[in-house]
């Protein structure tokens, strides 16, 4: 089977699909975290700001190679 352009675009979509749900899913293991782990709620949050950055990072880079 030869792989259109239109493979792509649906292979892009989904990856930012799954990225938008792991995203969005963590932060409500939250407390689940913090019980499990001794992570305090700071420790925590700048994890999800440092992972913010990086998918901030990660898609300006993508968008800069692919343009």
């Amino acid at each position: 089977m030869k792989l259109t352009y239109n493979h792509t675009i649906t292979a892009c979509f989904i990856g930012y699909i799954v990225q938008a749900i792991v995203n969005n899913f963590v932060p409500l293991l939250f407390l689940t975290f913090q019980d499990a782990y001794g992570i305090s709620l700071s420790e925590i949050t700048f994890l999800v700001t440092l992972n913010f950055g990086i998918q901030l990072l990660v898609d300006f880079l993508s968008a800069f190679f692919c343009g």
